[in-house]
């Protein structure tokens, strides 16, 4: 299936997810479970969050892909406005503005993949795997140890300057008023004359001529100073973005070193593949409420300020700090940038926190796009079981280290 229709089926699901809808077919594992964690946190906090994603008119809407067989990982992006508010017992508690925003999605798909066929431990039902996304569709039985593609691994948004769509509603209003007042001043100057000098001839030359003239040079004037307005309008949004995102845009000239770093360790590292990894730990951490058995976080401090937060938005942007190798372990310090809603003393305040954070993996493995913490194969067995909040295999007992399959992290501040 084409990777824009699945986004555009997947943002509508997504919508009707924070309606209380299920989570979307399309969520990877891993995504799902971060969606799963973060309703849980809204209802503890008794919070509701309404998420909207409009379209635009002439927006842009592109594609480009990364292969590496049998994996295909597509990022597609297109213009939106996006827009989240939040509510306490029916009452607004903050609004997100409607600006043009640009929306990233990973989408992975897996060459020759045929469907799965499931059948539920308890009632029996089989099926593909991909009905049972939200629990068994006969029973309910919830179960998530598969695999199934396409998916959706992560998405972020950024801002844009200016909205063209205003733009265009801007000169259209710019020609109306010109032809209007062309039309007014042509029928007053038409009248005049017509009346004051007995010639409805002479008023009607004249009223056409002051018209064209007051339509044509009243467009050209509006026009100068809407383009005026509309200049001073994207410098000032460009200024403040800039302001805003510097720290970001200086950690992007991080990325060429970051690429060519990882690629010493991991020849067909991918840059965006492992940029949706972090957002989907950090969020996963996050979210989590028992973070003393997390695979996915080794760190000692148990983060217990991050309990407070209700939402968290990428920023676009992460800053590469370096890395170092201990035995086979290789370890990358970084610092991410996004921005939380935080629930404290009654109040819903927005903060921007970069979190510094160091990843460990082990040296001899390498990029699986495919691999899911939620659907961990046993090398022993090869039974499938998720590996979250569990370090052995829970059919056969033999032990599972995820630093083997994929990236832990060991520090977040």
């Amino acid at each position: 299936m084409d990777s824009k229709v699945i986004r555009d089926e997947f943002f509508d699901q997504y919508v009707e997810f924070y309606n209380g809808g299920p989570v979307p077919e399309y969520a990877s594992n891993d995504f799902s479970y971060y969606l799963e964690c973060h309703r849980k946190r809204l209802d503890q906090k008794g919070i509701r969050a309404v998420k909207k994603i409009e379209k635009i008119e002439d927006n842009i809407d592109n594609t480009f892909n990364k292969e590496k067989q049998p994996y295909i990982l597509d990022m597609t992006y297109k213009e939106c406005n996006f827009e989240t508010d939040y509510y306490k017992d029916d009452v607004m508690l903050a609004k997100s503005d409607n600006d043009t925003e640009t929306l990233y999605c990973n989408i992975l798909h897996k060459q020759d993949y045929q469907e799965e066929t499931i059948s539920c431990p308890n009632c029996g039902h089989s099926a593909g795997a991909r009905s049972f996304v939200n629990g068994c569709p006969m029973c309910g039985t919830t179960f998530k140890t598969f695999k199934f593609f396409p998916c959706v691994t992560s998405f972020y948004t950024l801002p844009k300057f200016v909205e063209r769509s205003s733009i265009d509603k801007g000169l259209k209003g710019v020609v109306k008023f010109g032809i209007i007042a062309g039309i007014a001043v042509a029928i007053g100057v038409g009248l005049y004359n017509g009346i004051a000098n007995q010639s409805w001839g002479a008023g009607i030359f004249f009223g056409i001529i002051a018209g064209l003239l007051t339509g044509w040079l009243g467009t050209i004037f509006l026009y100068l100073g809407y383009s005026l307005f509309v200049g001073v309008t994207a410098f000032s949004k460009m200024f403040a973005q800039a302001a805003d995102t510097s720290d970001i845009q200086a950690a992007r000239f991080t990325k060429r070193k970051f690429e060519n770093d990882m690629r010493m360790y991991f020849p067909d590292f991918s840059y965006e593949y492992f940029e949706g990894k972090i957002v989907s730990l950090l969020r996963s951490i996050i979210f989590s409420d028992d973070r003393s058995n997390l695979s996915i976080y080794k760190g000692k401090d148990q983060l217990g300020y991050l309990n407070d937060v209700v939402d968290v938005e990428y920023r676009g942007g992460f800053k590469y700090e370096g890395c170092t190798v201990v035995g086979d372990i290789l370890h990358v310090r970084l610092i991410n940038y996004v921005s939380c809603e935080v629930w404290c003393d009654g109040k819903l305040s927005k903060h921007q926190r970069n979190f510094k954070m160091e990843l460990i993996r082990r040296l001899k493995t390498n990029d699986d796009l495919g691999f899911s913490i939620h659907a961990v194969n046993c090398s022993t067995c090869g039974a499938t079981f998720d590996a979250m909040h569990v370090d052995k295999c829970p059919h056969c007992g033999n032990p599972y280290e995820l630093i083997n399959d994929d990236w832990v992290v060991i520090f977040v501040q």
